[in-house]
């Protein structure tokens, strides 16, 4: 008899898992999700994995940017930090991420799949005792009590405040990182609006200082801002246990880390190939979970770097974030796989959260870290 997967959710992580056990997997998929749940639009960037994926699982090219008011994403514009000069994290000649609506892309990857047999779309909530499926992945979001998870013991911004800027069209192809006194900025092109994200700690800084300060980057980069606004405060986390025999977890189920760098979707895109293998039989279940926590504790370093080189500003978030940084650095740079990818030892394609030796290089030169 043909297996089947449930997957739960029908944000990033949701998409991402059915459109990848499509094309992986001769498996019957029952995607199960609450349309009545109203899903966050903030815009979202990508790695260079994604588009490659969206190609692979459903044919999504660059054509159909458009219709998710998806721009291309050259890189990651840094400003502000360490030494204070900017700076372009770029992708290899030639390749490129994409920026996209995130409730767009969505919508474009459900009507994908309504209509093909081995997919069946049930819009309900569930809990896992109702499914009958031989695995399920949860990716039904940020979860309602943290007792099966452990808390970033670094990360040091807690909260958000985004604001939509429309334009006419993107005026830059590449995703802004910019360090404020109050934390930091994130700003996220896609073709009708430019997303600015003003990331902070709502325990040493007020909403209403981060909403005085970011008027600065609507007048840096000409952008208009409009009433559409959100704010919320949030949990850096991640699960205790992520693969548990016939459930695995995904998306803000599984964890959250600060956008920094724009590491989720190349997590999710792992937590998904580690489910395949597991239930595959291709590796033990211990091992998988060592993988996934050996992830995150990357991922966790790569973010951590960039408040160990500190900003130009000396506010009271800094002197906070800059030492937590510093922590975790020590352990990063005692790391033995990550000296043997500097010192050319490994391939250019061998990473660590997420980032190659020429990122690492692109960084620490422009961070003003000394080197490992």
């Amino acid at each position: 008899m043909k297996k089947r997967v449930a997957i739960i959710g029908r944000g990033t992580a949701g998409c991402y898992a059915v459109s990848h056990f499509y094309r992986w997997s001769d498996w019957d998929i029952d995607w199960y999700f609450d349309n009545q749940i109203k899903p966050q639009a903030v815009g979202e960037g990508s790695t260079l994995d994604f588009p490659r994926d969206l190609y692979l699982n459903m044919d999504f090219n660059i054509g159909e940017l458009e219709s998710i008011y998806g721009t291309l994403k050259a890189g990651i514009k840094k400003t502000g930090w360490g030494p204070g000069h900017e700076y372009i994290h770029t992708f290899p000649g030639g390749q490129a991420g994409y920026h996209f609506n995130a409730v767009m892309l969505q919508d474009w990857v459900i009507k994908y799949f309504q209509d093909h047999r081995r997919v069946r779309i049930h819009e309900r909530n569930v809990t896992h005792d109702q499914i009958d499926s031989n695995y399920i992945m949860d990716c039904s979001g940020r979860p309602n009590s943290y007792d099966d998870f452990v808390m970033s013991e670094y990360i040091p911004v807690n909260s958000v405040y985004v604001t939509q800027c429309f334009w006419s069209g993107a005026q830059f192809l590449y995703t802004l990182a910019i360090a404020r006194p109050y934390g930091w900025v994130f700003g996220i092109p896609l073709l009708n609006r430019c997303s600015i994200g003003y990331m902070y700690n709502n325990t040493i800084n007020t909403l209403d200082e981060v909403k005085e300060d970011v008027k600065q980057i609507f007048q840096d980069y000409n952008l208009t801002p409009s009433d559409q606004t959100n704010a919320f405060s949030f949990k850096n986390y991640y699960r205790k246990t992520n693969y548990q025999g016939r459930v695995a977890y995904n998306g803000n189920a599984s964890f959250f880390l600060e956008p920094l760098e724009a590491t989720s979707i190349n997590l999710m895109n792992r937590n998904q190939r580690r489910a395949y293998d597991l239930w595959f039989g291709n590796k033990f279940i211990s091992q998988v979970n060592q993988e996934y926590q050996d992830d995150i504790a990357e991922i966790e370093n790569v973010i951590m770097m960039h408040y160990a080189a500190g900003s130009v500003f000396e506010s009271d978030f800094w002197k906070y974030a800059q030492p937590r940084g510093q922590r975790n650095f020590e352990t990063l740079k005692a790391n033995p796989r990550l000296r043997s990818i500097m010192s050319g030892q490994e391939s250019d394609s061998a990473s660590y959260g997420t980032w190659n030796k020429n990122s690492f290089r692109q960084n620490f030169l422009n961070l003003g870290i000394n080197d490992i």
